[in-house]
Parts: structure tokens; C-alpha cells; sequence
């Protein structure tokens, strides 16, 4: 039994040792660290560029420096602020500086920075010394969207009707020339296959290496379409002839055709012989040798996808 105590005690004796080495060891590093940090440095610190107070009918054109390098000498306590806690310079274009040529500005590095270091630092070297700028007439438009899939259907479906584009136009911003060129938007090239439902999707505008100088009010529109299963269907049609003179009588050989058709399965039923016209011109064989008319479509339901019609040629006699 008191052995048993006297190992306890001893392990906590030891634990005590331990808590007091560690506790000494990390108030002895503090005050390493405050003795260092309080010495002066000199270090290089990488800065954002973010350019403010760009009037809205202006742009700012080329590759300007978005990034600037200084060499600075100060503490190590303002080294690590100005690195973690303040590494973007603001330029207001409102008060930079005007070159002759139209259009063109600068300003200076050390300018900038000086109003973004904390005091008592000093500026050793500053890369790139300058900021020289560019603007131009920014414009805006509306210009259409125009998709670039290739849909592939399941056996039996087809589009009910054509496919949406949501929204159909979109505004695009930017250098004049740029915007004036640019006529329409294409999305992105996709396909898709085996289509048997509705279509709903969401595409991505392109942007090529000139078009990056644009802005889009969107970059993805919706695209949308109705599917549905469609059948093949044959009726009888009577023969019309347009543009006979009058005195004139003509019979036509045969007097009806069959035309051939598709149309979804939810439209097939009310798809009637009167909805479509097949028409003979007169005009066609006038002033000519020929024998007979080729039959042309007058009319046909929207709902009708696709068409054939069987006799291609229509033999007549004319009597005046």
C-alpha cells in the first residue's frame, strides 16, 4: 500500500517538472520573439494594385501593373502587419497625373505606396517606379445569344417545340471598338445524346482572348425545350391550281396526292386533311414545253415537324 503511494506521488512530481519546464519554455520564446520583432529588417513586400473611382464611361485599356514589389526597412512588428494586414494600394484615377497623349496617365509608385505603409517605414526601391495608364470610352449594348449544342434524340422523340434561349440577349461592356465588332455571343459547344425528356440545362458563354476585355451581364444563360415522342402519319390531299388564266379549264392526273408527315404524339390526333394545301402553279408551265407540274406545299399545321410528298410529278390536260 505505501509503495503504491509513493509511485503516485512520484508521478506527480514529475508532471509538475514537466508543466514547469513547458512553461518556462514558451514565456522564454515570447520574449525571443518580441526581442527579435523589435529589431529593424529590411524586406521586400509584394502589393495589390486596386485602381478606384473609374468614371463609368471609361475603361481602363491595356496590361497595366496590377502588382507592385518595394524594398522597405522597418521593425519586424511593421514588416508582418504591412505583409498580413495591408498588402493592397488603392489609386484613385480621379488624381493621377495626365501624359500628352490622349488618354494616357501615370502615377507615381512611391506615391502610392507611401499612403499605405505604416509610419516609420522607410521606402528603399520601389519596381516598377511608375504606374502608366490607359483609358478608353467604355460602351455598352444588348446583342443577341446564339447556343452552339447538337442534340442527338432517343428513337422515337424530337423537339415539341424550338428550343429557348433564357435570356435571349444579354449586355455586354467594354472598349468601343471591342463591342462595336461583337455582334452576337455564343455559348459553349456542347452535346448532348439520347435526349427522351424535357431539356433544361445551363450553359456557359464563350469568351475568347479578345472577348476577355468584355464584360457580360451574365455568364451562363438557360437553355429550355419541350420533348416529345413523335409518329408518322399519310393522308390524302386534294390538288389546288393557282394562277390559272381565265377561258381556261385543266384536269390533273392524279387529282389528289398522298403526303407523308411527322408530328408529335400529343398533336397526331387533331392533325386534320384540311390543315395542309398542295398546290399546282400555272405560272410554273407557262411559255414552256413542259408535260406536267411538280406539286408544291400552300399550307401545313405548325405542329407538322417534317413533310414529304409522295408524287412528284402531276401529269394534266388543258382545255381552253
Amino acid at each position: 500500500m505505501s509503495k503504491g503511494i509513493k509511485n503516485v506521488v512520484a508521478e506527480m512530481y514529475k508532471g509538475r517538472k514537466i508543466n514547469t519546464f513547458l512553461i518556462f519554455f514558451i514565456i522564454s520564446f515570447m520574449i525571443w520573439t518580441l526581442i527579435k520583432l523589435s529589431n529593424t529588417y529590411t524586406d521586400t513586400i509584394t502589393m495589390d494594385v486596386a485602381y478606384t473611382n473609374l468614371a463609368d464611361d471609361k475603361i481602363l485599356l491595356g496590361n497595366q501593373k496590377n502588382i507592385i514589389e518595394a524594398q522597405v526597412k522597418t521593425t519586424g512588428f511593421r514588416m508582418l502587419r504591412q505583409k498580413f494586414f495591408k498588402n493592397t494600394i488603392e489609386v484613385d484615377l480621379k488624381k493621377v497625373n495626365k501624359l500628352k497623349t490622349e488618354e494616357a496617365f501615370y502615377v507615381l509608385a512611391d506615391d502610392a505606396i507611401n499612403k499605405h505603409l505604416y509610419q516609420e517605414t522607410e521606402i528603399l526601391k520601389v519596381s516598377p517606379d511608375t504606374l502608366f495608364l490607359k483609358l478608353g470610352k467604355n460602351k455598352t449594348k444588348e446583342v443577341p445569344v446564339i447556343h452552339q449544342l447538337e442534340l442527338a434524340f432517343e428513337n422515337g422523340y424530337n423537339l415539341y417545340d424550338s428550343l429557348r434561349i433564357e435570356p435571349k440577349k444579354i449586355t455586354i461592356s467594354g472598349p468601343e471598338d471591342v463591342v462595336d465588332a461583337q455582334k452576337v455571343v455564343y455559348t459553349e459547344i456542347r452535346q448532348i445524346e439520347a435526349i427522351n425528356k424535357d431539356i433544361a440545362l445551363d450553359i456557359k458563354l464563350l469568351k475568347n482572348d479578345t472577348l476577355k476585355r468584355l464584360m457580360y451581364s451574365t455568364s451562363k444563360v438557360k437553355v429550355v425545350a419541350k420533348v416529345d415522342k413523335f409518329t408518322e402519319g399519310k393522308l390524302s390531299i386534294p390538288l389546288t391550281v393557282i394562277n390559272l388564266p381565265s377561258g381556261y379549264s385543266i384536269k390533273l392526273f392524279p387529282k389528289e396526292v398522298n403526303i407523308t408527315f411527322t408530328a408529335n404524339v400529343s398533336d397526331f390526333n387533331e392533325i386534320t386533311k384540311n390543315d395542309f394545301s398542295i398546290l399546282c402553279d400555272y405560272k410554273d408551265i407557262q411559255n414552256t414545253n413542259a408535260s406536267f407540274f411538280i406539286p408544291k406545299l400552300g399550307k401545313r399545321p405548325k405542329t407538322v415537324k417534317t413533310f414529304r410528298i409522295d408524287n412528284k410529278k402531276i401529269n394534266f390536260l388543258i382545255k381552253k
